[in-house]
């Protein structure tokens, strides 16, 4: 019986040798590319795969590989719909261009691409098998598109080089072995969509900490199994079981907070988490800890912050009582943000820069964790064109999340693209007035941009004081230079100190191109430079180093 089952297992493997992957090739764009083809009958559809029976032919695949979304093949032409099975694995390609045709690619299909350092996946793709890019280690970026429903496991495995991903907002799980053996890997966000961790997901990972979002629901076994550099993490209210091993080994762990909802902490959970100095276990009742090696190595001196009132009940819970430095403790936590600029008032005392501040009163505890948010730069280059009775284009320059457009001093609209049509009854003779001020979406504001006029001087004449300046060098730490461009009359230059002072003032004619300004001897600080006449009013600031 035993000979029959290995001559079957012989007859098995010489046929897979004598099998081949592809079914044929077609040069496209310098590159020989091996198909298969997935479907026969309408529509006709092909994978990418490697040459013959075994996928390591090391010359097959090198440098840059651009793939076709169709090809033809015994005068018919077949879709490229995938990327099958170890097309890729073990070659020599560094990079990859994927059509818009594909929708699936197949597990192993980059592994152990030594050359390859990043790749782009197009939004067609809604699934990546397992093992994807497993041992890629010179990969360092990956882009997946919010179109990927499914992410195999270990599709990251043993990617060393790989630094940050963000993981799509498609998926709902973390696989299994996603990203074992990233050591390189320091930032990693969690969106809300996520609802478990799986098995071995992040060991020997390079991560430092990591917010888990409460979404998360499951976090399973080994997930953090070696994690050497993770030093802090914040588990959400959302788990009430703390799995096998989950965080064995993780000897740089410091801190660590149990949530309420936790009821028990399985065995080898924190297994030689030697480098703990505080934990804080939030549930009332002593969650159950399974056995004693779950805190095997754990400092027994270490203080372990409870909530006001368990106290006899820790110390009588089963391994709970091997601690011995037990504070009740009731925390409550502040986390907020504030504008560059801005100060918190934390129980009175003023704070004005990032960090965690704590304030202790009786058995209450408040964490407060204050985040800085950069104010937005101001909107640059501000136009007006397409100037008709009760109507003008504005426009100008900025990254910020939305605009706030004032007319006149007077807030109009909040907008999110950078330019703005405003319809509104202009009235004959009246100078209008732009200026526009970034938002961020914590509500952060810059200040206001320079000011840009126009106004009507008839129905049939609207005068577009639209004038095109710019300063420079700005900042400056003595002269500057005033470019103007369209004066079509005379116009005076004023020039404003920080209080508001006028200490220069320069008259320039029509056509004039520059206007030298020399504020060498006068204070560092923010000035204003300004241009007016009878139909011009444009303001800019110059700062002075």
């Amino acid at each position: 019986m035993k000979k029959a089952i290995l001559i079957l297992i012989a007859s098995i493997f010489a046929i897979s040798l004598n099998s081949k992957a592809e079914d044929f090739s077609a040069f496209y764009n310098g590159d020989t590319i091996y198909y298969k083809i997935t479907s026969s009958v309408s529509p006709l559809t092909v994978g990418v795969t490697f040459k013959g029976p075994i996928y390591y032919y090391y010359n097959e695949y090198a440098g840059s590989v651009s793939i076709p979304d169709s090809v033809e093949f015994n005068g018919n032409y077949y879709r490229v719909t995938s990327i099958d099975t170890s097309a890729f694995a073990k070659s020599r390609v560094m990079s990859v261009n994927i059509p818009n045709s594909v929708t699936y690619i197949a597990e192993m299909a980059f592994t152990d691409c030594d050359s390859l350092t990043s790749i782009i996946i197009p939004n067609s793709v809604t699934r990546i098998g397992s093992s994807v890019f497993m041992n890629s280690n010179y990969l360092t970026s990956v882009t997946i598109p919010n179109s990927v429903t499914e992410i195999g496991p270990g599709v990251f495995s043993g990617c060393s080089g790989l630094t940050s991903f963000t993981i799509p907002n498609s998926i709902s799980k973390i696989s299994n072995f996603m990203f074992m053996g990233c050591s390189g890997l320091t930032s990693l966000t969690i969106p809300n969509n996520i609802t478990s961790i799986g098995y071995y997901s992040f060991r020997e990972s390079g991560l430092s900490s990591l917010n888990i979002p409460n979404t998360v629901n499951f976090i399973d076994q080994y997930a953090f199994y070696l994690c050497g550099g993770l030093t802090s993490i914040d588990l959400p209210d959302s788990i009430s079981f703390i799995s096998y091993g989950t965080f064995w080994g993780c000897s740089a762990l410091t801190s660590l907070t149990i949530p309420s909802t936790v009821d028990t902490i399985d065995d080898y959970a924190f297994y030689k988490c030697s480098g703990l100095t505080s934990i804080i276990s939030e549930p009332t009742t002593p969650p159950v800890i399974r056995t004693p090696n779950s805190i095997f190595n754990i400092n027994r001196a270490i203080p372990v912050y409870i909530p006001c009132g368990s106290l006899s009940s820790y110390q009588s819970a089963q391994y709970w009582s091997l601690f011995t430095n037990f504070i009740e403790r009731n925390f409550q936590y502040i986390d907020t943000s504030i504008c560059d600029g801005d100060s918190y008032n934390f129980n009175g005392t003023i704070i004005d820069s990032a960090g965690v501040y704590s304030y202790v009163s009786g058995c209450d505890s408040v964490i407060l964790t204050l985040n800085i948010t950069p104010i937005p730069i101001v909107p640059h280059d501000l136009s007006l064109s397409n100037i008709q009775i009760n109507n003008v284009e504005i426009s100008w320059q900025g990254d910020a999340e939305s605009y706030d457009v004032y007319r006149d001093d007077s807030l109009i609209v909040n907008v999110t693209d950078t330019t703005y049509v405003d319809n509104f009854n202009f009235n004959n003779g009246q100078t209008y007035c732009y200026n526009i001020k970034a938002k961020n979406g914590s509500g952060c504001e810059s200040a206001l941009s320079d000011t840009n006029c126009f106004v009507i001087v008839g129905l049939e004449n609207i005068e577009n004081t639209n004038i095109q300046t710019k300063l420079y060098p700005n900042p400056t730490n003595n002269k500057s230079y005033l470019e103007i461009e369209g004066l079509t009359s005379e116009a005076d230059v004023l020039v404003y100190d920080m209080v508001g002072r006028l200490i220069q003032k320069h008259k320039v004619n029509q056509g004039t191109k520059e206007l030298e300004i020399d504020l060498s001897t006068y204070s560092k600080g923010v000035y204003s430079i300004r241009i007016v006449n009878e139909s011009i009013s444009q303001t800019k600031k110059l700062i002075v180093q």
